[in-house]
């Protein structure tokens, strides 16, 4: 019989590349979504949609009597919200649910694996050696890296579940809609720089990010949690080359200074209000356009699974423009 999971946040950007995975690898696979979640991507008839109210601890703690899952990968999370209350709300309340879910229904859990993120420790900037490690002081710079640490140490308070917790850096590829914005701006002509720092920005492929999140979930110590990037470092003038090279495009180069970017992103987080949408730019994501490092220690992943990204960032770049080209997007 084949072993269950459930992966939440099925339905968005990594979700669907993680239950992508699940299916190649033989899992039973359980897409953990709302009811108002879009099945763009989980079209699979393989797929088992779980529809999930966290709100509701009894519901949620019935789903998981009645289907004894193997794994779950918790993945559902916000990363734009209009108020930093939102962010607690989803990012960390959430984990507070299941974790009590869990324990309720009694199931024989094999792994919990958390999906946070670098942001839940802050920039390499802040610590003394000049890169984030496991041991280094959690400096989140933004509401939702703050919401994404307090659900780690949710999760780390819980001596009865076993889990690993997993911190992606900045991740890109098809179906990722922020970098986006920027693939559209350069190819109509205009590049963009903010501030007059150089940046050390990193990055991880989707498909390099999932592969290791499986790797960790069925090899990796309980208690073991592994920061991911592709391991190296660029600058943002590195990043828009690649785009522009993919695109083939020339381009005028514009650089803001940051208190001008401060002041456009309080405006497009204003207008928000009446498109219904959160914007790109917003004043959490000036908070880390602001940070000078965002470099992330990954030897503990390299020593447990002898990782090699498969895509560094000119080769993940090259793939994802080409699969927004096919589907017009850009």
């Amino acid at each position: 019989m084949s072993k269950k999971v459930l992966i939440t946040g099925a339905s968005g950007f990594v979700g669907s590349f993680l239950v992508e995975k699940a299916l190649d690898l033989g899992f039973d696979t359980y897409a953990g979504i709302r009811s108002s979640s879009s099945l763009e991507y989980l079209q699979d008839d393989r797929i088992n949609l779980c529809y999930i109210d966290f709100e509701n601890l009894a519901e949620l703690t019935e789903i998981l009597e009645t289907q004894r899952f193997d794994y779950i990968i918790h993945n559902a999370g916000l990363t734009k919200a209009k108020d930093e209350a939102s962010y607690y709300k989803v990012n960390t309340d959430l984990v507070s649910t299941l974790l009590q879910a869990i324990e309720r229904s009694e199931i024989p859990l094999t792994k919990l694996v958390l999906i946070s993120s670098l942001a839940a420790y802050g920039p390499a900037d802040l610590t003394s050696e000049g890169v984030v490690k496991e041991n280094s002081i959690p400096q989140a710079v933004t509401a939702y890296g703050k919401s994404k640490w307090e659900a780690e140490k949710i999760l780390k308070s819980s001596s009865k579940v076993p889990y690993n917790i997993v911190r992606p850096t900045a991740v890109y590829g098809p179906r990722e809609q922020d970098f986006l914005t920027v693939y559209k701006m350069i190819n109509q002509g205009l590049e963009l720089f903010v501030g007059y720092q150089t940046q050390k920005l990193t990055f991880i492929y989707i498909e390099d990010l999932v592969e290791q999140i499986f790797n960790i979930m069925l090899i990796a110590k309980s208690g073991k949690n592994y920061f991911i990037s592709d391991g190296h470092y660029y600058s943002a003038s590195q990043l828009h080359n690649y785009i522009k090279s993919a695109l083939q495009k020339k381009t005028v180069k514009l650089r803001l200074p940051l208190f001008i970017v401060k002041g456009l992103a309080h405006i497009t987080e204003f207008t928000s209000r009446f498109t219904g949408k959160y914007p790109p730019l917003n004043p959490q994501k000036v908070a880390e356009l602001k940070c000078k490092s965002w470099v992330c220690d990954i030897s503990p992943l390299q020593k447990d699974f002898d990782f090699k990204p498969k895509y560094y960032l000119a080769e993940g770049i090259e793939n994802t423009i080409k699969w927004n080209k096919q589907r017009k997007l850009i």
